[in-house]
């Protein structure tokens, strides 16, 4: 973080080599080259070039990012808070290991390999300072819940399965970190600030969602497997953007089951995986109450 907010505001080239040598670096390239649908694999010197030097991190502040750095360094209440969020939600000892790093320029946060980063020049932060500790457990969760299953690889996808298979575990870890989160945004009243959350709090609106979701998931899981056509990819656009259906609808599924399994079979399922993860959601909503109507 420091040799990259050097660069910032210096400009200096010769900074570039240094900081692609870090382990951040190597972090987010490892990250890029699993979600790269083009097969990828850039090296970390490629990746840091290509995020500093484009045309977007002119307009960042490096006395903001310095500003939210002191605040992660100097709040440790906060950052012991971030660390037992995201273990609430994931079996004893997931995060033991795990590092979270603070980068600038890539996504607002990413998880693989067992460890975690955060943006802090991403323009979610400038709003409210709060949103770094709650993109924080965020994060963190993920990279427990990757102890356990690796990110998958999508230039290893060719089929409509495997592509549905994709869909259940994105659903599956998105889901989970977006409710590790919701208690102590709910405690800080700050679930309004972000439209996941918003969302979850309409029910009307949420079964819509699920509604919609299952089926395009459906569509992919339960049809005899074929090899994928370009247009298939266009499903993860609905999945990931607009309605950020899995985010939310797995956000869902994850509230659900701790409501009405508890939260150690919540965390049991961080290890069994997502297909028990949907298995489970799918005996809950086939579950019927004494009136015999179905619970939703």
């Amino acid at each position: 973080m420091a040799l990259a907010l050097d660069y910032l505001e210096t400009g200096d080239r010769g900074l570039l080599q240094a900081i692609a040598a870090t382990r951040a670096a190597r972090h987010l390239a490892t990250h890029a080259a699993r979600v790269s649908l083009a097969g990828e694999n850039p090296s970390p010197r490629d990746l840091v070039e290509r995020i500093l030097t484009a045309p977007a991190i002119a307009a960042v502040r490096p006395a903001d990012i310095r500003a939210r750095l002191r605040l992660i360094e100097n709040d440790e209440e906060a950052r012991r808070r971030c660390w037992a969020e995201a273990a609430a939600g994931l079996p004893r000892g997931a995060l033991s290991g795990v590092t979270l790093f603070l980068t600038v320029g890539y996504d607002i946060g990413v998880a693989v390999g067992g460890n975690a980063s955060l943006n802090l020049a991403h323009p979610r932060f400038a709003a409210t300072s709060a949103e770094l500790w709650f993109y924080a457990v965020h994060e963190l969760h993920h990279a427990g819940f990757q102890k356990f299953h690796d990110l998958p690889r999508l230039a290893d996808i060719r089929t409509t399965h495997q592509l549905a298979e994709l869909i259940r575990y994105l659903t599956t870890m998105e889901g989970m970190a977006v409710y590790a989160a919701k208690h102590w945004r709910e405690e800080a009243d700050a679930l309004a600030v972000d439209p996941d959350y918003v969302a979850l709090l309409d029910p009307v609106r949420m079964a819509g969602y699920e509604a919609e979701f299952f089926a395009a998931y459906g569509a992919l899981a339960e049809a005899p497997p074929r090899p994928l056509a370009p247009a298939d990819w266009d499903i993860l656009e609905r999945m990931s953007t607009g309605d950020r259906l899995w985010y939310r609808v797995g956000a869902r599924m994850a509230e659900r089951i701790d409501r009405e399994r508890g939260r150690d079979v919540l965390q049991a399922l961080v290890v069994r995986g997502p297909a028990d993860f949907f298995d489970l959601y799918a005996d809950l909503a086939g579950e019927k109450t004494p009136a015999g109507a179905e619970t939703k």
